[in-house]
């Protein structure tokens, strides 16, 4: 114990060394400098005080700078709305329409612009939770976002754009004057369906309180009444598909059915004037005039082969079949691959080859397994 008090003692004598020693040094290098002061001209001496201000101001102005250009400032990302009219983008995610002509901005900061489609001379702004119109001609506000309250807006289109106000759809002119009154619903089916309340050749997918989709006219009147879950915009050649109970049908011009609401899947190829058509595992393809041009359609081939015997190490060998299994929806058919002709269509979640003409395939939904030949039919299990 003595010890520990010994060492103790020692200890805080070193500490108490060093600190006298630091304070005399401190106290002539205090008296130093003093006297270098005061010998300094006065000039000099100003103008050290003036560096000694300058320098961390300047730095914090330094950084100031930096973190609101980081956060605010351009990151030169422009879009062209016109030959004249650009968008700047901000850091913080905000457009400002700039004029080239005369080197200004000419609107404040903007949340976003859509640019126009066919041609129209208005685009879509947002700010502040607002929409409005600007002129991609001359940059400037045609239809005010915050005068008028509309909270959603889409392009122009056959001299019409749809705005929302008070949760209902309504059209208006380029001149702000409603032509179609605001009492269509407005549905997220819309969006999440990637369509838009647009005209197209005097038509526009439009939807009900329940977000069932139909179509009205330029008079704002129903020409297909809303009762189907999605109804497509209008292809290239005037066709347009529709969905109901997961079915699809298409529509033709004017809005006549051309194909009923009673096939898995549809597509449109305009380039070849060709519906193709899928329903019970079968795909094939017809033109406009509803002639079959394919009568037989998948979208990819997988090869089977059957078990023939083992080697002799007991590993189970197999042979190639002349039959493949071919896929169409994420299901599966057999086909002849000889001849190319289909022997069952593509009904199976499942095909498997007992041997050289005898098939086991699982039914989607309940999973049975059973056995079928080489023509389709079912073969009982022995």
């Amino acid at each position: 114990m003595k010890r520990l008090t010994q060492i103790f003692q020692a200890l805080l004598g070193v500490v108490a060394l060093i600190l006298t020693a630091l304070i005399a040094a401190g106290r002539l290098a205090w008296r130093t400098i003093r006297n270098w002061w005061k010998t300094r001209s006065k000039w000099l001496r100003r103008s050290i005080v003036a560096i000694f201000i300058l320098v961390p101001v300047g730095f914090v102005a330094l950084v100031a700078y930096v973190l609101y250009e980081d956060k605010y400032g351009r990151d030169y990302y422009d879009r062209r709305l016109s030959d004249n009219i650009t968008l700047h983008s901000f850091s913080d995610n905000k457009w400002r329409v700039y004029d080239k002509r005369s080197q200004k901005y000419i609107t404040d900061k903007l949340d976003w612009v859509v640019s126009t489609e066919r041609g129209d001379s208005l685009a879509v702004y947002a700010q502040d939770d607002r929409r409005g119109f600007l002129n991609i001609y001359t940059g400037e506000i045609a239809i005010d976002a915050e005068a008028n309250d509309y909270r959603k807006a889409w392009v122009f289109s056959d001299g019409l754009a749809a705005v929302m106000r008070d949760g209902k759809i309504g059209f208006i002119n380029a001149n702000n004057e409603v032509v179609i009154p605001f009492r269509f619903d407005y549905s997220k089916m819309i969006e999440s369906a990637g369509l838009g309340y647009v005209f197209h050749d005097g038509y526009c997918v439009m939807t009900n309180a329940e977000g069932k989709m139909g179509v009205i006219g330029l008079g704002g009147h129903w020409i297909v009444p809303p009762i189907y879950e999605q109804v497509w915009p209008q292809s290239a050649c005037g066709y347009r598909i529709y969905i109901d109970n997961e079915k699809y049908g298409v529509l033709g011009t004017p809005l006549e059915c051309v194909y009923a609401e009673e096939y898995d899947f549809i597509s449109i190829n305009s380039a070849e004037e060709t519906f193709t058509l899928i329903r019970d595992g079968r795909m094939w393809k017809e033109n406009f005039c509803g002639e079959v041009v394919q009568p037989f359609l998948y979208e990819s081939t997988y090869y089977l082969n059957y078990p023939i015997g083992c080697n002799e190490c007991g590993e189970v060998q197999y042979a190639f079949a002349d039959f493949v299994k071919y896929e169409v929806m994420n299901s599966y058919g057999i086909m002849n691959r000889i001849t190319g002709e289909p022997i069952t269509p593509a009904i199976y979640s499942d095909i498997n080859m007992l041997s050289e003409e005898l098939f086991e395939v699982q039914e989607y939904g309940s999973y049975d397994r059973y056995l079928l030949d080489s023509q389709g039919n079912v073969v009982p299990r022995e």
